[in-house]
């Protein structure tokens, strides 16, 4: 083996190394969007560049809007897949940026197009999801956005200045604006001419235009009546920013599956009606949804047909194959022997060899995700000197054996022996299934409905219930978390429009607290529950909550919303217990599930 050819004190360096460095190699094996892949191997995927760029050329010619669907199994790739694209568009921006300036670039048949990516995190509800995607392409973008827009704007509305002395009339380009976007456009137009034209409010209306929370004084002083949380104003500034940026924006929505484990139908159908109005009324969208191969007939079937004739056929992401493993595990531990400041090994597969990699790639059949878990795992084994490097060479015909299915029944496997317990722990290492659970309103709503439906059903109760209850008082709409019919009682479900539940809700938990009140008193339900994060308070807030005796509040924090979501997965909490229990009184005190015990080998 050309491992072999490294001598001892070479080999104990490395190992030493490996021992010592606080992130192993292999440790990151879920990919997220918020935390950059090192390591790409673009071969399993060229042909979906291909086609996303085909497709973004197509929006810049045509400021269409494309949809994209992307699939792939568990593991194969679908969040890494982003920041493939997020490293070509920095790519991109470097090559138009030496264009702009004059400088030769590599020749080109197809012509530069600028393009931004946009991350949009598994949406887990279809509750407000258009401020999730407005949120989302602000982070992302941020501030030079909106100079680009709200510059381009002042220049049409007649904003520049015609003289050294004279500054442009606020109120007139303000006019100018509202003749080109009126009605549920007029809190966006006005908010980002004095963005670009007024110094004295620029920073308040910044954060009106970041989604910022402002209070009821500083909405005054900007004279808007809204704010962005509500879906049609994020819709409006959306279709501003695209109809006006220099650029196609690609918005990558990863797990779509969501809604659905935590909701059901009724919850996709929703998310699938909001991918609908944005891919309808927003210009140049290349909308692109990565979805789990096994459930995409399901979502063919839920989605009405005006939304399937719009969709691209779908790509599949294909798995590694045996050289794309070897590729990217040399290149993994070449990035942490960088990092680490020392020369990569001679032998690029230290410390695993080319028969381990032939066994992790038959064991897994070149999914990405659980190939990076048995290196990792055999990588620990060696260092935490469980085996070592000549023990794995050795050993590698046995793993090789214990790798396929046994020909043995299982009752009679002798799980005492060393290559049996190497097979039991592979196979428990790839049925592991992670996920990543978000905290935010979307899906506490969601999981505090799915928790009512089931511990309704548990008790016999008979109920309705909807996801995003729109409804409206004297002409103005309105929309809140969900709504619970029961016992000839409507209960309406409020959560504010926040980032974190570790912070006080501010104004929004005014606002949210607010819009149940009003709907108890126009008689559109009868009692409410707020859902809020811990120590939000004000004046307003308290006086609302002290003058409805039918309107509750529940206070939690990032490790209660949790819980609260895993409980809506699997067995209702006790938090989840407490919030029903509001519903209906007679259900009882909470009783905690019977612990298991695991059987004695």
């Amino acid at each position: 083996m050309a491992d072999l050819e490294l001598d001892e004190d070479e080999k104990q360096l490395y190992l030493d190394v490996l021992r010592e460095s606080p992130m192993m190699p292999f440790s990151n094996y879920v990919s997220r969007g918020d935390i950059r892949d090192p390591v790409d191997v673009a071969r399993p995927r060229s042909y979906i560049d291909r086609e996303v760029f085909r497709l973004v050329r197509q929006t810049y010619r045509d400021r269409g809007s494309r949809f994209l669907p992307i699939l792939g199994s568990a593991g194969s790739g679908k969040t890494h897949a982003y920041h493939s694209f997020k490293d070509k568009e920095l790519e991109n921006r470097k090559k138009l940026k030496k264009i702009e300036q004059g400088e030769e670039v590599e020749s080109s048949q197809l012509e530069p197009v600028n393009w931004s990516i946009v991350y949009v995190p598994s949406p887990p509800g279809s509750v407000r999801v258009i401020l999730h995607v407005y949120t989302c392409i602000i982070e992302e973008i941020g501030p030079e956005m909106l100079e680009i827009v709200s510059e381009r704007l002042i220049k049409k509305w007649g904003g520049k200045k015609t003289a050294f002395f004279q500054r442009p009339k606020v109120d007139e380009v303000i006019q100018t604006g509202l003749r080109e976007f009126p009605g549920v456009f007029a809190d966006c137009v006005k908010a980002l001419v004095l963005y670009q034209l007024d110094k004295d409010k620029k920073a308040l209306a910044e954060r009106w235009l970041l989604g910022e929370d402002l209070d009821t004084q500083e909405l005054d002083k900007l004279g808007i009546n809204s704010v962005l949380e509500d879906d049609d104003i994020c819709l409006a500034m959306i279709k501003i920013i695209t109809e006006n940026l220099d650029r196609v924006l690609i918005l990558y929505f990863d797990e779509i599956e969501s809604p659905y484990r935590m909701f059901g139908e009724e919850g996709e159908k929703q998310f699938l009606e909001v991918l609908k109005r944005l891919y309808n009324e927003v210009k140049g969208l290349v909308i692109v949804i990565a979805v789990l191969k096994e459930i995409w007939p399901r979502i063919l079937e839920i989605a009405d047909p005006p939304l399937r004739s719009r969709m691209e056929p779908a790509q599949e992401l294909k798995p590694f194959s045996l050289n794309d493993l070897k590729i990217f595990y040399s290149k993994t531990m070449e990035d942490f022997w960088d990092k680490n400041n020392l020369n990569s090994p001679l032998y690029p597969l230290f410390p695993l060899n080319e028969k381990i990699l032939d066994i992790i790639y038959e064991k897994t059949g070149g999914n990405p995700r659980n190939s990076i878990k048995l290196c990792k795992r055999f990588i620990d084994k060696i260092i935490l000197e469980e085996m070592s490097v000549d023990e794995l060479i050795k050993e590698a015909p046995d793993i090789e054996a214990v790798a396929r299915a046994p020909e043995i029944p299982e009752a009679e496997i002798d799980f005492s022996s060393p290559r049996e317990k190497i097979r039991k722990e592979i196979d428990a290492i790839l049925a592991e299934e992670e996920y990543t659970i978000e905290v935010n309103p979307s899906s506490i709503a969601s999981a505090t409905l799915k928790c009512i439906m089931k511990i309704g059903e548990q008790n016999g109760k008979e109920f309705n219930t909807k996801l995003e209850y729109k409804y409206k008082i004297e002409d103005r709409n309105q929309t809140i978390a969900a709504i619970v019919e029961t016992e000839g009682k409507k209960w309406g479900i409020e959560i504010p429009s926040i980032k974190t539940f570790n912070r006080s809700a501010g104004v929004a938990g005014y606002y949210a607290v607010k819009r149940i009140h009003d709907g108890i008193e126009a008689g559109i339900y009868d009692a409410g529950i707020v859902i809020v994060p811990e120590k939000t308070g004000g004046v307003k807030y308290s006086r609302i909550l002290e003058n409805n005796e039918n309107l509750y509040k529940i206070e939690i924090n990032e490790d209660l919303g949790r819980k609260l979501i895993e409980s809506a997965l699997n067995t209702p909490s006790k938090e989840a217990w407490e919030i029903v229990k509001i519903i209906w009184g007679d259900i009882g005190e909470y009783s905690p599930p019977e612990p298991q015990i695991e059987e004695e080998e």
